[in-house]
C-alpha cells in the first residue's frame, strides 16, 4: 500500500497541468483555474491510538494509517462525438473553479468531483448540481483514490481494492448538506458557481467546497463546506458556513426501504440516526449512519428519498458521518449497532475525534 501511494504522490507533484485542465477549446476548458497539488499522503502508526473503544472510531487495528484528498483533472483530453472527454489523462490539482458550462458526466473530474479517503473508506462529492456525496468500499485496508477511476476501468464493478457501494440517486446521498424551508428540503442543486481546495496534512485530509449563490431558504447565499477525514477513522467531519442564517440545517442518508436506527434521546452528549441492511450496490450490507451533538437536533424526518437529520438554524453547522462495509468487526445489525454506541460515546469524550471544528 505505502509503494503505491507514495509513487502516486511522486507522479502527482511532479506532473504539469494546463490552465484549462485539457485541450479543448470549449468555454468550459478555458475557464478552468488550476494549480498542480503537491499531493502527499498523511500517514502515522496507529499504536497511540489503540487505546479507545473496542468498534469506536478511535480504535485503529490497522498497524500503519493513513488519510488522502484529491481533485484529479483531465489534461490533454478532447470531446467525442458523444461530448464526453476522451483521451489525456488525470492529474490532482489543489484548487478547481467549476467551469460555467460543465456537463454531469462529460469526464473532465475523475470520479466526477473530488474525494477522501482514510485506510478503512473513501468518499467522493459530485462537483456539480446534485452535490451529494458517494462511497467507496473497501475490501480491506489501504488508500485507493489514485487509482479509482482512471480511464479503463469500472468503480462500479467490484475491483481488488472495492468498488463504489451506494446508489445516490437524487438524494443527498451520506451527508450532503442542504437547508430545511416551508417543510421541504433544499439542497444545493441551485447556484452560480463553485470551486474545490484540497489539502493534504499529517494528521487529516480535507475538501473545502464553496458555492456562491445558492438559491435555498428564500433567497441566495454562500456556502463554504468542509469535509475532513483522520488517519484510522470512517468518519467524515463536516462544517458548513454561510453569511446568511439558515433556519434549520439539514443533512441525511439517502432511504433504501430499511428502518432506521435513532439513538436514545438521553444516549449523551453526541446521538445519531443509522440505516443498516442490504443497501450496497455489491448486494450485501452496508451501514450509513450521522453523528450529530444532541443540542443541535431539532427533528428527525424523512421525505420523499432521505431520511433527515435537521440541525439547529444559524450561520454555521457541524456533524460527521461514517459508512461501513465488508469490515471484519462489523459483520451484522448488532455489531453496527454497537458501533454507533461506541463511536457517539468517543465523540463526546475524545479529542482524536472531535468535531469538525476542533
Amino acid at each position: 500500500m505505502l509503494d503505491f501511494t507514495h509513487k502516486a504522490a511522486l507522479a502527482a507533484a511532479v506532473a504539469l497541468i494546463s490552465t484549462s485542465g485539457c485541450s479543448d477549446s470549449r468555454n468550459a476548458q478555458s475557464a478552468a483555474q488550476t494549480e498542480v497539488a503537491p499531493v502527499q499522503t498523511a500517514v502515522q502508526s496507529a499504536s497511540t491510538e489503540a487505546k479507545e473503544a473496542k468498534h469506536g472510531d478511535s480504535n485503529v487495528d490497522a498497524e500503519v494509517t493513513g488519510a488522502y484528498a484529491e481533485l484529479a483533472v483531465r489534461r490533454g483530453g478532447v470531446p467525442g462525438d458523444d461530448g464526453k472527454l476522451q483521451g489525456g489523462e488525470y492529474v490532482p490539482v489543489e484548487f478547481m473553479q467549476l467551469p460555467e458550462d460543465h456537463q454531469i458526466g462529460n469526464r473532465l473530474f475523475k470520479y466526477e468531483g473530488p474525494g477522501w479517503e482514510s485506510e478503512k473508506v473513501a468518499y467522493r462529492l459530485y462537483f456539480d448540481e446534485r452535490a451529494a456525496i458517494d462511497i467507496f468500499g473497501k475490501t480491506k485496508p489501504q488508500l485507493v483514490l489514485p487509482e479509482v477511476g482512471q480511464d479503463g476501468t469500472d468503480y462500479h464493478a467490484l475491483s481488488d481494492w472495492g468498488m463504489d457501494v451506494l446508489k445516490v440517486g437524487p438524494s443527498l446521498g451520506i451527508g450532503g448538506v442542504g437547508v430545511w424551508h416551508q417543510g421541504k428540503l433544499e439542497g444545493v442543486r441551485q447556484f452560480t458557481g463553485a470551486s474545490v481546495n484540497v489539502s493534504n496534512e499529517t494528521e487529516a485530509s480535507a475538501v473545502r467546497v464553496q458555492y456562491t449563490g445558492w438559491k435555498s431558504g428564500g433567497g441566495e447565499r454562500n456556502l463554504e463546506m468542509t469535509l475532513r477525514i483522520e488517519p484510522g477513522s470512517r468518519l467524515t467531519q463536516v462544517h458548513t458556513k454561510t453569511e446568511i442564517p439558515a433556519e434549520s440545517w439539514a443533512t441525511g442518508i439517502v432511504r433504501h426501504g430499511l428502518e432506521p436506527l435513532v439513538s436514545a434521546k438521553d444516549g449523551g452528549e453526541w446521538g445519531y440516526l443509522a440505516t443498516w441492511g442490504p443497501q450496497s450496490l455489491a448486494d450485501d450490507n452496508l451501514g450509513m449512519a450521522i453523528f450529530f451533538r444532541n443540542a443541535d437536533l431539532q427533528q428527525i424526518t424523512d421525505d420523499e428519498y432521505n431520511h433527515l437529520v435537521l440541525l439547529k438554524g444559524g450561520t454555521e453547522a457541524q456533524y460527521q458521518f461514517a459508512a461501513v462495509w465488508r469490515d471484519e468487526d462489523v459483520q451484522n445489525r448488532a455489531q453496527f449497532v454497537e458501533y454507533l454506541n461506541a463511536t457517539a460515546t468517543a465523540l463526546g469524550s475524545s479529542s482524536i475525534v472531535g468535531g469538525a471544528g476542533e
